[in-house]
């Protein structure tokens, strides 16, 4: 038993979003706004099923050429270390960076409980993380972690 597109969309609308469904993919496209930015990110089933991906679109980007790639590089590797399951990923082809977050289905489901929680990981490090690596693309310089005051105050 795999995961259908009408149990991912049953979920998705129990928490509250609201989605496009791709007309011929397994793919729902989600758009939401944080703190430091907007984004769009899609929801897709792969391998009939049994497989559950969530992958930023149009994140950022830092071509292969780029003066500061090593310093990108590095805090992307850094945040793959430290995060579970959040991955930042880099594309040489074109110099693309995702952010994304797999979860193996195979033969189960995902609850509701389990989406939230896979979403306000996602959603958060998909937030927090935006202007940190868009700093060193700009200037070089990775500006750190967001200080717990500073995020305290973005909230109020």
């Amino acid at each position: 038993m795999a995961m259908s597109m009408d149990q991912l969309k049953t979920l998705v609308t129990t928490v509250g979003l609201r989605f496009f469904e791709h007309p011929s993919e397994p793919m729902l496209m989600l758009a939401c706004r944080g703190l430091f930015g907007n984004y769009q990110f899609v929801m897709a089933l792969f391998s009939s099923g049994t497989f559950f991906q969530i992958r930023s679109v149009d994140y950022l980007s830092c071509s292969a050429d780029h003066a500061h790639l090593g310093p990108v590089l590095r805090l992307l590797g850094e945040l793959n270390y430290r995060l579970r399951l959040v991955k930042f990923g880099w594309d040489a082809s074109d110099g693309e960076i995702t952010v994304y977050a797999d979860c193996w289905v195979v033969d189960g489901t995902i609850t509701q409980s389990q989406l939230q929680r896979i979403l306000a990981n996602y959603l958060a490090a998909l937030d927090l993380n935006f202007g940190r690596i868009r700093k060193p693309i700009e200037p070089g310089k990775d500006p750190g972690e967001i200080p717990p005051e500073r995020l305290a105050g973005a909230l109020d």
